[in-house]
């Protein structure tokens, strides 16, 4: 099976976490435009934001969704897979070569 399935366990973790990072930084900017309040110094542009903000946040919602699950898979499957290869060295006997057993 090892044939067919591999993972590098240290990338699917560093993906995790740069998923999470995108996520907190799109959550960020999303709080940005919601309590934006005058930062703009114009009322058009203000406006413009808040419109944006209004009508996004449904997709913004479902975006943080799935990029929370995706992290959280990503996450799983650097546990599982470190967690499986260690079991597997730990249950492998090595016997010295030419040696008396």
């Amino acid at each position: 099976m090892a044939d067919r399935f591999g993972v590098d366990v240290q990338v699917a973790g560093e993906m995790s976490r740069h998923l999470a990072e995108i996520r907190n930084s799109f959550n960020d900017l999303g709080s940005s435009f919601e309590s934006g309040g005058g930062v703009t110094g114009s009322a058009r542009v203000q406006k413009a934001l808040g419109e944006f903000a209004s009508h996004s946040s449904d997709v913004r919602k479902k975006l943080d969704q799935e990029l929370e699950r995706a992290a959280g898979l990503l996450a799983g499957l650097a546990e599982g897979a470190g967690q499986l290869d260690q079991g597997l060295a730990d249950a492998v006997t090595v016997k010295p070569a030419g040696g008396a057993s």
